[in-house]
């Protein structure tokens, strides 16, 4: 297996700072807030909720990591297809199901699983299409 670490890493990256600024405010954050339930804080209790995610902040950087190494060690077996394709491919028909799926199953209310699901796929598919992009490099 040829995988260009330089590569994974910086695909990593883009996409920990693509999600940074898709659940900001600028996009998408005051949706992400009033989904799960968070906009009626205050500063304090917000900075409070904001340092006890610390941790997952970390977790998420390294299932990050995993999503990027996964894809490059396909993308050998799938260069005789087009890259963008076949992510497209795998996010329709991986990420999409368990992105619904968690939110049908979990604890958001359904007056929100509309937004909640545009949300969380359309990252999806902004985030797998910049690790093709960037492994096709």
């Amino acid at each position: 297996m040829d995988i260009n670490f330089k590569l994974v890493l910086l695909a990593t990256i883009v996409q920990f700072a693509l999600g940074a600024l898709w659940y900001s405010p600028a996009m998408f954050g005051k949706w992400w807030m009033q989904i799960m339930e968070v906009t009626n804080l205050s500063k304090e209790e917000m900075k409070a909720m904001q340092k006890k995610m610390a941790p997952f902040y970390l977790l998420q950087l390294l299932l990050t990591l995993l999503m990027t190494v996964s894809f490059a060690a396909l993308v050998p077996l799938l260069l005789i297809f087009n890259v963008f394709h076949i992510a497209f491919w795998i996010w329709l028909g991986f990420l999409v199901p368990v992105q619904v799926g968690t939110v049908i199953w979990g604890n958001t209310k359904k007056k929100f699983w509309a937004k909640q699901i545009f949300v969380m796929i359309s990252y999806q598919l902004a985030s797998i299409m910049i690790i093709a992009f960037i492994l096709s490099m």
